[in-house]
């Protein structure tokens, strides 16, 4: 089956690295894509599969202004808990999505956050009004724990808006395995 040209090879990517517009307002870095990012998947002949923004899908697009005012909460504190079941959607579509690619015979090669983010960090997130510091966001701790629950060990890397010329190695070792 897939008898053709794909490499039926992908890897997942938090949406802001193909889509910076979908950033929380004065957090966008890039006009579009973090394209040396996308260069590097390109070069590695690997599909790009998007997750879905969790932050714009559960709280919306100008959700800065919402959390800080309204509930005097973090966005990822209002993920893990009023948008909790959204988050949780999202990550179950995310693994189907994942399932399927291997049911066709596709190799998903890991997942590819965003340190920094309250939702798709990976080694850094960010709580409550202070800067980024250790831990992991609120999309990527469900991602993680429901392919757990479906017995599905991905690797996840980062990529971080200002740091992103250190992190390729580990990009380009995801992807080139």
């Amino acid at each position: 089956m897939f008898a053709d040209k794909r490499s039926k090879r992908v890897v997942l990517v938090a949406h802001c690295i193909l889509n910076h517009n979908a950033r929380i307002d004065e957090c966008a870095y890039y006009p579009g894509a973090m394209t040396d990012i996308v260069q590097v998947l390109m070069e590695a002949g690997v599909g790009i599969v998007q997750m879905p923004c969790p932050e714009l899908q559960c709280l919306g697009l100008d959700r800065s202004g919402r959390i800080r005012e309204d509930k005097d909460i973090g966005i990822r504190e209002a993920l893990l808990g009023e948008a909790n079941e959204c988050c949780r959607t999202l990550a179950r579509l995310v693994v189907r999505d994942v399932n399927e690619y291997r049911k066709q015979g596709f190799q998903v090669l890991g997942v590819i956050g965003n340190d920094g983010s309250p939702a798709c960090g990976v080694d850094r997130t960010w709580y409550l009004e202070t800067e980024s510091q250790p831990g992991t966001g609120a999309f990527m701790l469900m991602l993680r724990e429901e392919l757990q629950r479906q017995g599905i060990d991905l690797p996840f890397v980062a990529t971080a808006d200002h740091e992103w010329e250190a992190r390729l190695p580990r990009i380009k070792t995801l992807v080139s395995s």
